[in-house]
C-alpha cells in the first residue's frame, strides 16, 4: 500500500515537473518570439490619430529605420480618433516639427509605425501638448479615386471622342501612303525622292562640315584675342597700354578739333585776316581791289614809254647818261673825302690866328 502511494506521489512529482518545464519554455519562446526584454527600462508614449489604416496591437515601431518598440495598446476614442500607447526601448528626443506616421511594412502586408523627431534646430516638444499622428491614405481608394476621375474625364471632357477620330484619322493616313497618295506617301514610295532627301543630306552634312570649321576658326580667333593677341586682344588684354595709347590719341584728336572750332569761331566772327577776308564786311575786298588797280595803273604807265621809270627802262641812251652821272657823283664824293682832313687842318690852324 505504502509502495503504492509513493509511486504515484512520484509520477505527479514528475508530471509537475515536466509541466513546469513546458511552461517555462512557453513563456521564453514568448520572451523570445516577441523580442521584449524584462529587464529592459521602458518608455510609454501617447499619440492620436485621425485613424491607423489596420494597425494592429504588437505592430513595431521604428525610428530612424531602428526598431525602438511596438504598438501596446489601441483605443477609439469617440468623436476624436484612434489613441495609441507606445512601449519604447529608448526615449526619444522630439522636436517641435516631430511627425508620426503609419506605414506598410512590405509588399505582403502588415503595419509600421514610424517616428521622426523633427529638426534638431528646433525647440524641443512641449509635453502638454498632444501628439498627433499624420492620417494614413488608403493606396487603394487613391488608386479607386484616381480612376474614377480619368474616367469623368475621358467621358465629360470629350477625350474618347478625340482619341476616336485621332485614332480614324491615322488609318486615313496610312490608307493614303500606302496608296501612294500625298508628300509622305511619294517620300516613301518614290525612290527619287529618296534619291533627292539623300542628296539633301548629303549636302546638309557638307553644310555642318564647314559649319564646323568655321566654329573651329571662331575658337581660334577667340584664343588669340584671349591670349592678347592682334589689335583687338591687345585692346581686350589686361595691358592697358594700347588703351592708354588710344585715349591719349583721342584726348589730342579732341583738342585739336576744339582748336580748329576756336579758329572757325573767330573766322565767323570776322577776327584775323582770314576773318577779315571772309567777313560780310567787304572794305578788305575793296582795299585789296583798289591796290590792285593801282598796280594795274602804275603797270600800264610802264608800257605806255612816258615816264622816268618807263624811260630807264626802254632808252639805253638815258641808262647810259644816269650810269655817267652817278660815276661822276661817286667820284666827286671820294675827292670830298680825299680832300676832308686838309681842309679839316687848315680850318683849325688858320683859327688859331
Amino acid at each position: 500500500m505504502k509502495n503504492q502511494r509513493r509511486s504515484d506521489v512520484t509520477t505527479e512529482i514528475v508530471v509537475g515537473v515536466f509541466m513546469f518545464a513546458v511552461m517555462l519554455a512557453l513563456v521564453s519562446f514568448s520572451i523570445v518570439i516577441s523580442q521584449n526584454k524584462l529587464f529592459e527600462k521602458s518608455y510609454t508614449l501617447d499619440v492620436l490619430f485621425p485613424n491607423i489604416g489596420g494597425l494592429k496591437e504588437g505592430e513595431p515601431v521604428f525610428m530612424r529605420g531602428v526598431k525602438i518598440g511596438t504598438v501596446a495598446r489601441i483605443d477609439v476614442e469617440e468623436g476624436e480618433g484612434v489613441g495609441l500607447r507606445l512601449r519604447l526601448s529608448r526615449d526619444p528626443d522630439l522636436r517641435e516639427d516631430c511627425r508620426f506616421a503609419v506605414k506598410t511594412s512590405s509588399m505582403l502586408g502588415g503595419m509600421k509605425l514610424e517616428i521622426y523627431e523633427g529638426s534638431p534646430a528646433l525647440g524641443a516638444h512641449d509635453p502638454s501638448q498632444a501628439l498627433i499622428g499624420e492620417p494614413v491614405v488608403d493606396i487603394m481608394d487613391e488608386a479607386a479615386e484616381t480612376i474614377v476621375l480619368l474616367r469623368d474625364a475621358l467621358t465629360k471632357d470629350g477625350i474618347l471622342e478625340d482619341i476616336r477620330i485621332t485614332t480614324h484619322n491615322l488609318a486615313e493616313m496610312s490608307e493614303k501612303v500606302n496608296q501612294g497618295t500625298g508628300t509622305v506617301a511619294k517620300l516613301v514610295n518614290d525612290g527619287a525622292l529618296y534619291d533627292e532627301a539623300t542628296a539633301l543630306l548629303s549636302s546638309l552634312n557638307r553644310s555642318s562640315t564647314n559649319f564646323t570649321m568655321v566654329v573651329a576658326d571662331l575658337r581660334k580667333v577667340s584664343d588669340r584675342v584671349a591670349n592678347g593677341k592682334g589689335f583687338v586682344g591687345k585692346l581686350l588684354s589686361e595691358d592697358e597700354t594700347l588703351y592708354n595709347d588710344i585715349t591719349n590719341t583721342v584726348a589730342n584728336i579732341n583738342d585739336a578739333v576744339s582748336n580748329l572750332q576756336g579758329v572757325m569761331d573767330r573766322i565767323e566772327k570776322g577776327e584775323g585776316t582770314m576773318g577779315k577776308l571772309l567777313s560780310p564786311d567787304d572794305q578788305v575786298y575793296t582795299d585789296l581791289a583798289d591796290t590792285l588797280a593801282s598796280l594795274k595803273s602804275f603797270a600800264g604807265r610802264l608800257d605806255a614809254d612816258d615816264g622816268t621809270l618807263a624811260l630807264l627802262m626802254t632808252e639805253d641812251d638815258l641808262y647810259q647818261k644816269v650810269i655817267s652821272l652817278v660815276d661822276e657823283a661817286r667820284a666827286t664824293i671820294d675827292d670830298i673825302r680825299e680832300t676832308s682832313p686838309i681842309t679839316t687842318f687848315s680850318s683849325i690852324f688858320f683859327g688859331a690866328f
